[in-house]
């Protein structure tokens, strides 16, 4: 008995370890953010932009210089000289260029979380692709359950000589075609989820979607959102960024045209025990090299991105103006599909009853099936493209819809 206990004690604990984990969808982001690959080839990408920020900081070398001179008139002369030369930048063109370096950098961080919420809205179409299949799959299984106790009653029916086998054979037909639906629903189901996983780097046998609570319509104005937008989306910052460091690069370019002098200086040492210090100043006379292509691509630049940003400005308030307003349009039309949807199952609830007592026909019945069907369907889909729609609108923003009157 007691091996009999602690082999059954084992056994639970075997099944609890290998038990799918559910996962919320803020979970499934979690492990996403944590796992996805791309994120890390993201992440890694940075690494280019650090390596141009140590590269603009990084001081330029001093040249070791010698040169020996041996003359021969009667006597051998020899005379050696040791020196050290480099350039200094007095014009401050470092600064620039560091400056221009670290704003490029602060660009691609916010470039990089820009491609990353993107991501992360596409993982979370995902997981609302998959609960839309599950929700689609629960209706017909349930209306596969109705026609299968409909079909005993009728057949009872047949048998008592009620109706004709017809309608049996009628009944029969639909529920089968409504099973091949929910045969194919299930397939595609399977290949949804291992989608996901895909896209979380787990196996599908490891986690279960959990099921979302109903949808509770968010508060918030337009006004406010076109704000957010403005103010917290990571691809305007980046933007914002990367013409700072535009103008960083353009103010480099002009001091480029300011010429850095070179000091040398060293040790001499001639035959005959003459020996004494070097110094010696070289600076570049700007009389035709100005750097005028380099100022002129670097002004070229500066406006480009200006004019970027202003684009991406414009842009970022008009898709947030299209989520506002599909999701507002999406809102009233589950609304309705809601009301027309408990009509229906009403109706369908009296053509059964009907149905079983002989005062309604089987076309009665099965228009009413079908377009319970049919409405439910459409109701999954619609909160499914809301969902799809908010999540969008949390990516056009920055931010995550919330609260009354705003976004956080």
């Amino acid at each position: 008995m007691r091996i009999f206990i602690m082999t059954f004690f084992l056994l639970m604990l075997a099944q609890s370890s290998f038990a799918a984990r559910i996962l919320t969808m803020e979970e499934a982001e979690k492990i996403f953010l944590e796992n996805s690959l791309e994120i890390r080839a993201l992440k890694t990408g940075l690494q280019r932009a650090d390596a141009e920020v140590v590269e603009a900081r990084t001081v330029s070398n001093p040249a070791l210089n010698f040169s020996i001179e041996s003359l021969k008139n009667g006597d051998s002369e020899t005379e050696e000289t040791w020196s050290l030369s480099r350039s200094f930048d007095l014009a401050g063109k470092k600064e620039k260029r560091v400056e221009a370096a670290l704003k490029g950098r602060e660009a691609e961080v916010f470039f990089a979380e820009n491609r990353i919420a993107g991501l992360v809205a596409q993982m979370k179409q995902a997981c609302s692709g998959l609960l839309l299949l599950r929700e689609n799959e629960k209706a017909l299984r349930e209306i596969i359950a109705l026609f299968a106790e409909l079909e005993k009653k009728t057949a009872e029916r047949v048998d008592a000589g009620d109706i004709a086998e017809s309608a049996l054979m009628r009944l029969t037909a639909e529920k089968s075609r409504v099973v091949r639906e929910r045969e194919a629903l299930l397939t595609e189901l399977e290949i949804e989820k291992k989608g996901l996983a895909l896209l979380l780097n787990i196996s599908p046998e490891e986690f279960e979607l959990a099921d979302e609570a109903a949808y509770t319509p968010p508060s918030f104005f337009l006004e406010e959102l076109e704000s957010a937008a403005l103010e917290n989306r990571p691809d305007i910052r980046g933007r914002a960024s990367a013409l700072k460091a535009a103008e960083a690069s353009l103010a480099f370019a002009r001091r480029e045209a300011i010429p850095s002098p070179e000091i040398e200086a060293g040790y001499k040492r001639r035959t005959g025990g003459f020996s004494g210090f070097v110094f010696g100043l070289s600076v570049p006379l700007p009389l035709f090299d100005r750097n005028q292509g380099g100022i002129a691509r670097a002004a070229a630049a500066l406006e480009e991105e200006r004019i970027s940003l202003e684009l991406m400005k414009k842009g970022a308030v008009n898709e947030v103006s299209v989520f506002f307003s599909k999701i507002r349009s999406l809102e009233a039309t589950i609304a309705d599909i809601s009301r027309q949807l408990g009509r229906s199952r009403e109706l369908t609830r009296i053509a059964a009853i009907s149905y079983e007592e002989g005062e309604a026909g089987m076309l009665d019945l099965l228009d009413a099936l079908r377009s319970e069907k049919e409405l439910t369907m459409e109701h999954n889909r619609a909160v499914h493209e809301l969902r799809a729609a908010v999540f969008g609108l949390g990516k056009a923003t920055g931010t995550k819809p919330a609260g009354k009157g705003g976004a956080q």
